[in-house]
């Protein structure tokens, strides 16, 4: 992104966003029960052994400071600079009923 180019959010005009991304895991322990049962009679813990952790989902958008709005982008294949002109479709398409995203 370079200086002077900013995005505005079409809905309050406002120019200050947050980049967030929500993730979802399930975590998995193994544990034996007849170790619990003769461990739990000495200890206030329960024995068990880190198996797995699975990501289910996740979800990456831009959120307006000032009205909360948000809209959906993808970090997947992020260089390490932003492609403003990708996020400012992004934003206006929220608005468009026919987006185009190329050219």
């Amino acid at each position: 992104m370079e200086m002077g180019e900013f995005l505005v959010c079409p809905k309050c005009n406002n120019k200050n966003f947050t980049i967030k991304r929500e993730a979802t895991y399930v975590y998995s322990y193994k544990f034996n029960s007849e170790e619990i049962k003769r461990v739990n009679e000495r200890v206030d813990e329960l024995p068990f052994l880190f198996d797995n952790r699975e990501h289910t989902k996740a979800a990456e958008f831009i959120r307006c400071d000032n009205c909360g709005t948000k809209f959906p982008i993808s970090l997947e294949n992020c260089t390490g600079k932003i492609n403003l002109t990708i996020l400012q479709r992004a934003i206006r398409s929220d608005i468009i009923e026919e987006p185009e995203f190329f050219g």
